[in-house]
């Protein structure tokens, strides 16, 4: 244990004090030896604790003395202020008290634990050990001395919350304070590729009958198909394929009356539809359209709108289909069915007489800004991965824009509610954001992404348990995602716990991962860590100071912390009252940097 010469500061009156042997005990002052750990003081989940081992030596302790040690942490950023840890009170052997006491004759030592709350003004400061000694409870009391036992707090993992203004984005709070935002989790959607779209029309016909009714030929349906075909094929982003015609006949009837049906059925069609093409100045299209073979009833048409029916014996009906596969059979077997028959005659045959009249584009490979243009003035040729893709992709308010777009057409998709929530957290919008998440909640309870971002919008309004609450619950329900182990990293500093962090943080280099590191005592560790953060901010220049400085590397100090206060003065400051530097504190080069 280091011994300290101890300054005395108060004059030994010369009084009767029990054969002077109080004023002994002032005067052997110097012979007590301390202990301090650690040795500076280093800041631990918001507080400061701090462990003092004094040792009297034989001889010295009076066996009728009191002894009452109080340390003080002393300011020396501004010199009134300082703020006492509790008092011990010690006591010779003859004390009749409940102290502890120490032998004369063979010394003795006492281990004093205590913890403050940590305020920024002791970032540099001193603790020292005041001692008061009297005869007796009531006895005359004598100042020992003040002894400065602990150089001030090292306060390097507050630099946590500098870590995400490094890790992740910048964002200005509703006070105008600047805060670096925990990591949120956004669902993203690949880029899509090209695809093909469809336009259709379907015009329908009577039983037995291949001419186009004018009810068929004037319904809304015709213009709506020409005005969309028309809006495709203006789209410099979509390529037309081509127009095909195809037509049925329902199974019912003889097969060779289908068989003409569906060929009449064809040629009116098209001429119907090249009509319509040349009348919307569309002469070019009209002369390549091109009719589909198809077959002569439609049976594979008729199952599928039998097995989307709700029609009583619809089993009955798909077991005749799978038993027999002569369509004649068929036909007859399920004419038996009476009342089933006719059932089919006025909900399903009628469908199956019709031309489908197909317009075919196809997307060409989009840019992420083409998207987003789309998005603004065409959206409805896009397709829900399309939109949700250029949402991802757009950024400012076309990004807010987008999504809010995505919703209203895809209400039920929790990811676009998330991931404007993580819009608004990026915008400082904090309170807007809850309500998004919530919203995703509500249609995916218990999601892990949208319970993390949760935790980060409580985080964000200061609520730091509710955070913490949500991100552990987010991890809690499979959550293995980086970010959130990244968040509960953070908290894991905060809390001291600074191998767990460095454990939650993984592979990924980020500044508090290399910020645990250092606090686990590896700053190699750390060093190798922060080398690999790209960044150009001035937090992530001073952590790499203090790594140098604890690893005695002084050039990589001063190049670094030049860097930092170079890019964000007020750094000097904070520079000049850090005890990771307080081995440069007198060096010439270290002043010119931060004066």
């Amino acid at each position: 244990m280091k011994k300290i010469v101890l300054q005395l500061l108060a004059v030994v009156l010369i009084f009767a004090l029990g054969g002077c042997g109080v004023n002994k005990m002032v005067k052997d002052a110097s012979n007590i030896k301390y202990g301090v750990t650690p040795n500076p003081l280093e800041l631990k989940a918001g507080k400061v604790p701090m462990t003092v081992n004094v040792t009297f030596p034989p001889k010295y302790f009076v066996k009728q003395a009191y002894l009452v040690v109080t340390p003080y942490l002393v300011s020396d950023i501004d010199k009134e202020s300082e703020i006492a840890f509790k008092s011990q009170t010690l006591q010779g052997e003859k004390v009749k008290d409940n102290n502890p006491s120490v032998s004369y004759a063979n010394g003795g030592s006492y281990k004093y634990v205590d913890t403050l709350a940590y305020n920024s003004v002791y970032r540099r400061s001193h603790v020292e050990l005041r001692m008061n000694v009297s005869k007796g409870a009531n006895g005359k009391k004598l100042k020992i001395a003040s002894i400065t036992i602990a150089k001030g707090i090292v306060t390097t993992p507050e630099l946590v919350d500098k870590g995400l203004m490094v890790d992740n984005p910048v964002v200005k709070t509703a006070d105008g304070k600047m805060m670096g935002l925990m990591s949120t989790v956004v669902p993203t959607v690949n880029k899509p590729q090209p695809r093909t779209i469809t336009e259709k029309l379907v015009l329908y016909y009577p039983i037995q009958q291949s001419y186009l009714p004018i009810k068929q030929q004037r319904k809304p349906e015709v213009d709506s198909f020409l005005t969309t075909f028309k809006q495709y094929k203006a789209d410099p982003n979509l390529q037309l394929l081509g127009v095909d015609i195809a037509s049925y006949a329902s199974p019912d009837g003889p097969i060779p009356l289908n068989h003409n049906l569906v060929i009449g059925r064809g040629k009116t069609a098209n001429s119907f539809v090249a009509r319509k093409f040349k009348r919307a100045k569309e002469s070019d299209i009209a002369k390549t359209l091109q009719r589909v073979t198809t077959p002569d009833e439609d049976w594979a048409g008729f199952k599928a709108l039998v097995e989307q029916s709700n029609i009583k014996d619809k089993d009955l009906i798909l077991r005749v289909l799978q038993m027999y596969s002569d369509p004649n059979v068929r036909e007859q077997e399920i004419k038996k069915m009476a009342e089933v028959y006719n059932i089919l005659k006025k909900g399903i045959l009628p469908k199956l007489r019709r031309s489908e009249i197909q317009a075919k584009f196809k997307s060409v490979n989009r840019t992420d800004a083409q998207y987003v243009n789309v998005a603004k003035t065409n959206p409805s040729i896009l397709s829900q991965d399309e939109l949700f893709y250029s949402a991802q992709v757009a950024t400012g308010a076309d990004k807010e824009a987008i999504y809010k777009q995505y919703i209203a057409k895809y209400p039920n998709d929790w990811r676009a509610y998330n991931n404007l929530a993580v819009y608004y957290l990026d915008n400082g919008k904090f309170d807007d954001a809850l309500t998004q998440l919530q919203k995703a909640n509500d249609l995916d309870a218990n999601n892990p992404s949208v319970v993390n971002n949760l935790g980060v919008a409580y985080w964000m309004k200061g609520d730091y348990a509710k955070a913490k609450e949500y991100f552990q619950k987010a991890a809690n329900l499979g959550g293995s995602n980086e970010n959130i182990n990244y968040n509960l990293g953070v908290i894991a500093i905060k809390e001291g716990k600074y191998q767990d962090a460095v454990d939650l943080f993984g592979a990924r280099p980020t500044f508090n991962k290399a910020l645990a590191q250092l606090l686990t005592g590896d700053a190699q560790a750390a060093e190798n860590t922060i080398n690999q953060v790209n960044s150009d901010c001035a937090y992530n220049y001073y952590l790499k100071a203090v790594i140098a400085a604890r690893l005695d590397k002084a050039d990589d100090v001063y190049s670094n912390l030049q860097k930092a206060v170079a890019k964000k003065a007020d750094l000097k400051d904070y520079a000049k009252n850090d005890l990771e530097f307080r081995k440069y504190f007198d060096e010439d080069q270290f002043k010119a940097i931060v004066e």
